[in-house]
């Protein structure tokens, strides 16, 4: 790092603590994955006894900060990047009024070094930690949604209540390393958004569809007021209708076949009866907040929730991608 950098860097961290002299304790430090900055990572800090949640994100430099923070212990998080990355969890942080907590975070690379998997998604970030600007809007004054879309998973998943067939179901893929998994046959995965690479999004008056560079690469979500299928065939992704709440669109999909997984965070199994409720809602022009409701009660004893907030990465694009061309899941898997 250059004397420059060095001056700035100090300069920002003794911004950052008058802040936090003002107004509460803070925790700040670096972000580093393969001793390099990352940047536009979303940090969580979760009050131990309130369960507040207070978030910071880092800058080019990889520095972070996290401010106005009451008394007490915090649990630390950073979710998987991609498949850049492992996901980042401290606890027992420690944060007093006028004081900031120093904590350098490192990333470890994640899903086993395998090729491909490497440290573009996390340099497609940083590129654009600097976008800036306002909610774009649609002709009708509704929030336009379009865009590619780096897509990040829940940094503060909780447990998964499941019935005991369920269990018992987990366990097993676990103990054969997924080896049954439906992507490594080239069939669709997850059915629901969580999956953390880039996801775009095309949205006209009547439709709003998603394209991904998975089985089967798109999802189409019906906005002309149209309501689910009576007797739908079950299908991998389900029906979807969206109708907009203010500036909120709400998702319901139904009519789920119960061949996929629920990738995150365990391969979960689930029935026919699987329903998912997602909320949109795009703050500004950068971030695309996503919350996720999945209901099942033949698989779960309470539903799951999960609340996601994607990063604009305007000047990328998804690729074609092939699964029955080279696949190298089950060689990369350690299964033969």
């Amino acid at each position: 790092m250059s004397v420059r950098h060095i001056a700035v860097a100090v300069a920002w961290l003794v911004a950052q603590a008058g802040a936090v002299a003002q107004n509460g304790g803070g925790i700040s430090g670096v972000i580093t994955s393969a001793d390099s900055p990352v940047a536009a990572v979303a940090v969580q800090a979760k009050h131990q006894r309130t369960g507040r949640i207070f978030t910071g994100t880092s800058v080019k430099s990889g520095q972070y900060a996290i401010t106005g923070l009451p008394d007490g212990a915090y649990d630390v998080s950073v979710p998987m990047l991609g498949v850049a990355t492992n996901p980042f969890n401290q606890r027992n942080v420690v944060v007093r009024t006028g004081e900031t907590t120093r904590l350098d975070i490192v990333l470890i690379k994640g899903n086993q070094g395998v090729v491909g998997d490497d440290n573009a998604y996390l340099e497609i970030r940083g590129k654009y930690a600097d976008v800036r600007g306002p909610t774009p809007r649609t002709a009708d004054g509704h929030a336009d949604l379009s865009g590619v879309w780096s897509v990040s998973v829940d940094p503060d998943a909780g447990p998964v209540s499941m019935l005991p067939w369920a269990e018992d179901v987990v366990k097993s893929r676990r103990a054969n390393n997924m080896r049954d998994l439906p992507a490594s046959f080239c069939l669709p995965d997850d059915p629901t958004p969580t999956f953390p690479l880039l996801r775009k999004i095309v949205q006209t008056g009547p439709i709003l569809l998603q394209l991904f560079e998975q089985e089967p690469h798109y999802r189409q979500i019906f906005l002309d007021g149209r309501a689910h299928p009576r007797d739908a065939d079950p299908t991998w992704m389900g029906h979807s209708i969206g109708k907009w709440e203010r500036d909120t669109l709400v998702v319901d999909t139904v009519s789920f076949n119960d061949k996929s997984w629920i990738v995150f965070p365990l391969g979960l199994p689930h029935t026919e009866m699987l329903h998912t409720i997602e909320r949109y809602q795009r703050p500004d022009r950068r971030h695309l907040r996503v919350d996720l409701r999945i209901e099942d009660p033949g698989t779960f004893t309470k539903p799951i929730e999960r609340h996601m907030t994607w990063e604009l990465v305007p000047g990328e694009e998804i690729l074609e991608s092939i699964c029955t061309e080279n696949n190298k899941y089950l060689e990369n898997a350690g299964i033969k």
